[in-house]
């Protein structure tokens, strides 16, 4: 590239996407615009875009063309850092899930997937993978694990589609345990369990009370079934301790009309019932905290792109809002951020100046 040409730094560019995206912003239009409004500010307090706002094309160019695997790696990389500086004394749960970019039509019209492993203790992000289908989970899944320097000791849990005898190879390999629930991808462990699991008597049983939630009364009931020699179909799982049965009843509020449902997991924990249930159901933390905000926040279902390399480095920069604001809510933050309980509602001006200085520090990690 011909450095004659270029007008901005690329972190006074991200730095202008952060805080514009922090503050609403959607379209690249609307980036403009924030950065025209805030340009004195911008300039006279965190001394950045000193040749001005840079144009929509500009931040297409920019977003486009930045390197999308560095871009990523960068994000995780803060991300870590702070979780490996920042270790309490609970055991840290990971969730691993993926996520349809709605608004990204690639191939044949379909949606990429982007799978994250989720620290569900921390709430934040610690790694990513894209693919184009969701079957190649699959194969996102262990390049996740195989990257992975902080699953020791760690609860990992997944969906259906990570309950492969090579991902559970993996997470064990990383000193981690699993739960990970079973279903039909699985049709000889599942079958059996479905089969078996009825004779079976369960080592311990817990019962939730009656909860109300968006207009439904709902139980659960965990059993944990560890005598399960039988179930040779299990033997393929490394360290399989346990299967799991969570067993669901709903009532509808209004009309009364009442549903079962029954849900397995295989697991490597030996704990109790009411431990193994709470954990399921914070597995449900990486949608309730990073994919809501994604979408209900940040606007990442309506925000289109073309192409994956665009996509990718759309979902980067808007998990490297939610990971500077998430780490700005903690506790050893000055008040004036820490008291805030909106994610993107902190004071533009005490925000701003950290925002600067956490992609500062992430950038330097990396060396760029």
């Amino acid at each position: 590239m011909n450095k004659g040409n270029c007008k901005h730094k690329l972190s006074d560019m991200l730095l202008l996407v952060i805080l514009a995206r922090a503050c609403g912003c959607e379209t690249r239009k609307d980036i403009v615009a924030f950065g025209t409004i805030h340009l004195s500010y911008l300039q006279d307090h965190l001394v950045i875009l000193a040749k001005g706002c840079p144009s929509e094309p500009t931040l297409c160019r920019m977003e486009g063309g930045i390197d999308d695997i560095t871009l990523a790696s960068l994000v995780s990389t803060l991300s870590r850092k702070y979780v490996s500086e920042h270790d309490g004394a609970n055991r840290r749960h990971i969730a691993i899930d993926g996520k349809f970019m709605l608004g990204t039509k690639i191939g044949d019209g379909r949606s990429p997937d982007v799978v994250t492993a989720f620290s569900v203790t921390d709430r934040l992000p610690l790694d990513t993978e894209m693919c184009e289908v969701k079957s190649n989970e699959i194969k996102a899944v262990p390049k996740i694990i195989e990257r992975a320097d902080y699953m020791n000791g760690c609860v990992i849990t997944a969906d259906a589609m990570s309950c492969q005898s090579s991902i559970i190879k993996g997470i064990v390999g990383k000193g981690a345990d699993y739960l990970i629930a079973l279903k039909a991808n699985q049709k000889a462990a599942r079958w059996s369990v479905e089969d078996t699991v009825p004779t079976l008597r369960p080592n311990d049983e817990w019962k939730s009370e009656w909860e109300l939630a968006h207009g439904r009364l709902y139980q659960r009931r965990c059993r944990v079934y560890s005598d399960i020699s039988g179930i040779k179909a299990l033997e393929k799982f490394l360290n399989v301790k346990a299967v799991v049965t969570i067993d669901t009843h709903t009532i509808e509020k209004n009309s009364g009309t009442e549903q079962n449902q029954t849900r397995y997991y295989i697991t490597s924990l030996e704990e109790g019932a009411q431990t193994l249930d709470r954990i399921s159901r914070m597995h449900w933390g990486i949608e309730n905290n990073l994919h809501w905000t994604l979408d209900a926040r940040m606007s990442q279902d309506s925000t289109k792109r073309k192409e994956t390399k665009s996509a990718r480095n759309l979902d980067s920069i808007q998990k490297l809002v939610y990971i500077i604001y998430t780490i700005a809510s903690k506790k050893h933050l000055p008040e004036a951020i820490r008291k805030r309980k909106e994610l993107l509602k902190v004071k533009f001006s005490a925000i701003a100046s950290y925002a600067k200085n956490s992609l500062a520090y992430a950038i330097s990690l990396l060396s760029l």
